[in-house]
């Protein structure tokens, strides 16, 4: 897989660049995850993807405070354990 160098996040490439490697050593078609049925594909199709869209606009990543203050609580019921 062509390398994530030119990426708009350098970050993201460079993580990028990790797994394409770690991908590119696995036999084809194997699982990665059997409880969620996650292969070697999937993993090839997400990088294709994300390497097709390296250049576009990074996006804004918030915060748990200011994600809570713009879009208010989760819609999923917060439990908690113990």
């Amino acid at each position: 897989m062509a390398p994530f160098d030119d990426s708009a996040d350098p970050n993201l490439g460079a993580a990028c660049n990790r797994l394409a490697a770690w991908v590119e050593n696995l036999r084809e078609g194997v699982v990665i995850e059997e409880g969620f049925d996650l292969t070697e594909d999937d993993l090839g199709m997400i990088l294709r993807h994300l390497h097709a869209t390296r250049q576009q606009n990074q996006i804004e990543t918030l915060g748990m405070d200011e994600a809570a203050r713009r879009y208010g609580r989760a819609s999923v019921p917060i439990t908690a354990k113990g």
